[in-house]
This record gives structure tokens, C-alpha cells and sequence, in this order.
């Protein structure tokens, strides 16, 4: 029985070593595809990737082999789930209103919403993006923008990294921004206002940060699994067709 989360995104990958086609397939889909259907692919793929049609179709015999290898498992897969057709991996809603439901107490959130208006009529980032199109609540972004934040390496070891600061400088910087009580004010701007680097240095500062830091989406479908990924992708395609209309 499959019972995770994981493995149920893993249904899908399955579909698509047997059937190689990777258009959006629901849970309900998989849950109605014939065993007959299912064996005739499995037979098919077995066929184009038997190691012993290497020097024939003149492929790599070992890849050959990992690719049935592969089906053989997606097979097995697949139809231990459709012949089972009570198993709880297809309860997706419940299975998602329970990890949601437990996100909750575990946060020990005691005030909370989900949007229920309609989408801002404005470019959106993904994380505002989710909380207005009603996928995910308040304190969901809130958290996630915050762990985001947390997985960013610091400005100041990214400039030592680089040779632009030396550790006495980062210290300096950090002294002086205490004495003058601007607790507030980021480090790489206080750091360019006080000459340490240039506006040109700053900027390759925060580039370089920025792209280093993990995608916010992964603290929905990886940190917390109250997402999965094949709807973040859905969502993301949306976001940016309603970007689009404000460029």
C-alpha cells in the first residue's frame, strides 16, 4: 500500500515511464485506467528496452537496462494501486486537509485565514500568488517567506568569500551600525553608505544571495508537504499568465 506523500507524486512519474507522455494526470485518472490498458504499455516498453536489443537499435546496453528496470517497477506500481482501488492513496483532499490540520498544530496558529477575495490586479510573487488564489493561509506565507530568509548565506560571508570584505571589516560594519542605533537598516545597504562597497558591489551582493536562497515553494511541498508539486506547477503557470496581463 502506498501511504505517503511522496509516493503519491511518484504515481504520476510512474504514468510516464510507461506511457512517455507527461501531460497533467489526476489521481482520479490513474485511479481509472484499465489493468488490460496498463499491461498493454508495460509490454510495449519492456519491448523498446530489453538490454538485448542494445546492439540492434544500437543504444547503450546499460541504460537500456536501467530503462527496464524502470518500467518493470512502474509497473508493479501501478497496478498494485488500480487493483486496489480503496487504497488511501487516492484520498488526496482528505490526505491534504489533514497535513493542513496538522500544520496548524503544530505552528500552534491560533488566528488564521484564507483569502477568499479576488486576485490582485498586479504582478504577484509566487508565495502572495498562492495566499491569494486561496491555496495556502496567512500564516503559511508568513512562514514561508520567513524560512526562505533563513536559508539565505549572509551578505557579509558572500562579500569575504569574494575578497570585497575582510572579516574586520564585517566587524567594523557591524559595530558601527550598533553604536549608531540603525538595528534596522540592512547590512549590505549600511555597508554601501558608509563606502565600504560600491553600488555596483552591493548589487552582485544581492544577486548572488538571492540566487542561492532555496525556492519559497519548497517549504510547501518539501518542509511541510501541504502542496504538492504537480499543483505548485499548475499554480506557477497561472501566476505568470496573470503577470503577463501587467507587464
Amino acid at each position: 500500500m502506498v501511504s505517503t506523500f511522496t509516493s503519491k507524486e511518484s504515481l504520476i512519474d510512474y504514468y510516464n515511464v510507461l506511457f512517455g507522455t507527461y501531460a497533467d494526470v489526476s489521481y482520479e485518472a490513474l485511479k481509472n485506467i484499465e489493468p488490460a490498458k496498463l499491461k498493454a504499455a508495460y509490454r510495449k516498453k519492456v519491448f523498446e528496452t530489453h538490454p538485448d536489443r542494445s546492439k540492434i537499435v544500437g543504444r547503450d546496453e546499460d541504460r537500456m537496462n536501467q530503462a527496464f528496470i524502470n518500467a518493470a517497477k512502474a509497473y508493479e506500481k501501478l497496478i498494485s494501486i488500480i487493483e486496489d482501488k480503496n487504497t488511501p492513496v487516492f484520498s488526496e483532499k482528505r490526505d491534504l486537509k489533514e497535513r493542513r490540520a496538522n500544520y496548524y498544530n503544530n505552528k500552534g496558529v491560533v488566528s488564521d485565514h484564507y483569502y477568499k477575495g479576488s486576485i490582485p490586479k498586479r504582478k504577484l510573487l509566487i508565495g502572495q500568488f498562492l495566499y491569494y488564489s486561496g491555496s495556502i493561509s496567512w500564516k503559511m506565507m508568513i512562514n514561508a517567506i520567513s524560512w526562505q530568509k533563513r536559508q539565505r548565506p549572509l551578505i557579509g560571508q558572500i562579500a569575504l568569500s569574494w575578497g570585497m570584505l575582510s572579516s574586520f571589516d564585517i566587524k567594523s560594519i557591524l559595530v558601527y551600525r550598533a553604536m549608531e542605533g540603525n538595528y534596522m537598516e540592512k547590512f549590505c545597504k549600511y555597508a554601501c553608505s558608509k563606502g565600504y562597497i560600491n553600488l555596483f558591489e552591493r548589487m552582485a551582493l544581492l544577486g548572488k544571495q538571492k540566487s542561492l536562497q532555496r525556492p519559497i515553494c519548497e517549504y510547501f511541498t518539501k518542509e511541510e508537504g501541504v502542496l504538492p508539486t504537480r499543483e505548485i506547477d499548475v499554480l506557477v503557470k497561472k501566476m505568470w499568465i496573470h503577470n503577463r496581463s501587467f507587464l
